[in-house]
């Protein structure tokens, strides 16, 4: 197409919108959209609309076959009815390159998630540390199958705090009363407020949660496991739905001078918590003989954290305490930042906990038979 021959057609576009505007002011609006269609659907159409975005007179035969003239059709048409797709039926796939997740196949439903799949590098990449001298096969436990049940109607995870009161560095607008150095009986100022933010991304993607509040390391701190231990057996008594229980907690450390350090990553351009998982083992001679399947679980957990918030975990302290893990084969307690950092820190870190923790749940749900 010459220069004159686009510049006839070009008046004939015009034309031909003066006449579209026509019909949708009298009624035809229907028609008018299909007029349209068809027109954009011509070698012409697409020829004309990438002159006018590029500056250059194409190919009429190559313009037809070009990705961006046709992903331009995909965003501009309108469907003819509600519900019916905006592409003609004529146009390709959008090119795999702007597509980060694999094709679904067809007989997947939309949206469900992909069942997690491990590599055994990732599992080199966890380093696991603590005072418990037990050997164990990184690679084996991250790649094996999880024995995580979610198939059943109730809660799936229950959130708890062993040491409730526990609190952090005060700063402007978040301070607290203190009932001990860095520990309050405020529950929107102590780890409480984390486990209900973890909670809370937990239900908003559809996982039912259960965050137990009550103050159990207040006013006496001695005794505080076993009395989880009892709450913890009571919640599975009601609801056996339950196949991980969160112990949310934060660490306490500090420098040489004595005052308290918090361990920060930056997270989407804002300082964050570091989170630490502590697993349990038998080996201080608490019956545990399930320690692998849970901490085969927290390396799964932390590979998917690893992809998606590098940084953000510590080593796992693997320990010879069992702390209450035995419960359910999901157990996992978890240190969110120390006596140094700031709750808004430690309440990013369990934002961003929480959706690697959806990811796993959601993944596992996926692969379910």
């Amino acid at each position: 197409m010459n220069r004159r021959g686009l510049y006839n057609f070009c008046t004939l576009l015009l034309l031909f919108s003066i006449a579209v505007r026509v019909m949708c002011a009298t009624g035809f609006a229907a028609r008018a959209e299909r007029a349209l269609r068809d027109t954009a659907g011509s070698r012409e159409f697409i020829s004309w609309m990438l002159y006018l975005e590029t500056g250059r007179i194409a190919d009429t035969d190559a313009a037809s076959d070009r990705p961006d003239a046709r992903l331009w059709l995909l965003r501009v048409l309108p469907a003819d009815e509600p519900g019916e797709k905006a592409a003609p039926a004529a146009a390709p796939a959008e090119p795999a390159a702007v597509t980060a997740e694999p094709a679904a196949d067809a007989d997947e439903p939309a949206g469900q998630t992909a069942p997690p799949a491990f590599l055994p590098a990732e599992a080199d990449a966890i380093a696991v540390g603590g005072a418990c001298t037990y050997a164990v096969d990184k690679q084996a436990l991250l790649t094996r199958a999880s024995k995580l049940d979610f198939s059943q109607e109730g809660p799936k995870v229950l959130i708890v705090h062993t040491h409730s009161s526990e609190a952090y560095t005060q700063e402007a607008g978040w301070e607290y009363a203190p009932s001990d150095y860095l520990r309050t009986s405020d529950p929107a100022r102590s780890v409480i407020a984390v486990g209900s933010e973890i909670a809370a991304v937990l239900e908003g993607h559809g996982i039912e949660t259960l965050h137990d509040t009550a103050l159990n390391d207040y006013p006496s701190y001695n005794g505080a496991y076993a009395r989880m231990e009892t709450t913890i057996e009571g919640y599975l008594a009601k609801y056996p739905s339950i196949q991980m229980v969160i112990d949310v907690h934060r660490d306490a450390t500090s420098d040489a001078s004595g005052s308290p350090t918090g361990p920060v990553v930056t997270v989407n351009g804002e300082a964050c918590a570091q989170v630490m998982l502590v697993m349990g083992t038998d080996e201080g001679g608490l019956a545990h003989p399930d320690w692998q399947e849970n901490l085969a679980n927290a390396l799964k957990l932390q590979a998917l954290l690893n992809r998606s918030y590098p940084g953000l975990c510590r080593d796992i302290d693997l320990r010879t305490e069992r702390f209450n893990e035995h419960e359910t084969p999901g157990s996992m307690l978890a240190e969110f930042g120390s006596t140094g950092n700031t709750l808004q820190e430690a309440l990013r870190a369990g934002h961003d906990f929480a959706e690697g923790l959806s990811e796993l749940i959601l993944g596992l749900q996926a692969a379910a038979p």
